[in-house]
């Protein structure tokens, strides 16, 4: 289970796949969404598609202004 966190998180894609980033922070699967927002908060997940099989750093502090990727808002660490 990863958590919140100042850093931006690691995540395998596949090319062609939709996946869901955790806005609300509350995910027990960040930076992915697991649904949370919809008991704890009124943010919504944000989608999208993976452009290329890879590995890809989305933030993991959900205060970036460029979701799902880290705009440095918080300070993150590049990991």
């Amino acid at each position: 289970m990863t958590s919140k966190t100042n850093s931006p998180l690691p995540v395998d894609v596949e090319a062609g796949q939709r996946y869901s980033w955790c806005s609300c922070g509350f995910s027990q699967t960040m930076p992915l969404c697991d649904h949370a927002h919809r008991q704890f908060s009124e943010k919504k997940s944000v989608k999208f598609i993976a452009e290329k099989t890879e590995t890809i750093h989305l933030c993991g502090c959900a205060e970036t202004s460029t979701p799902p990727y880290c705009d440095n808002s918080n300070q993150c660490q590049k990991g």
